[in-house]
């Protein structure tokens, strides 16, 4: 699959289609928890800036600590570790690790 075509399905479209595989937001990940992106949801130039910084549907992600105050959140995606903000890490729907 190119590059190209993985940002074109990178949306869940449907609430149900998120719903049908037990997604949820990535901020809602407790520390040292893993996960698998599934997809995005809200503004195109956001989705875009995360799918190009590694959220790309398929990968794994773990959350590894949280600022004192909730935000920002701190990742490991990819081999890389990547700070994002609450709000951004609530557009990055994941799912368990099957």
């Amino acid at each position: 699959m190119t590059l190209v075509e993985q940002f074109a399905a990178r949306r869940c479209t449907t609430p149900e289609e998120l719903a049908g595989e037990q997604t949820r937001s990535l901020d809602a990940l407790a520390v040292g928890e893993g996960s698998t992106v599934v997809g995005f949801e809200g503004d195109d130039v956001v989705v875009r800036r995360l799918f190009d910084l590694g959220f790309v549907p398929g990968v794994e992600v773990l959350r590894l600590r949280r600022a004192p105050l909730g935000d920002p959140i701190m990742f490991r995606v990819g081999g890389s570790e990547i700070v994002l903000r609450k709000a951004q890490a609530q557009l990055v729907k994941v799912a368990r690790h099957e």
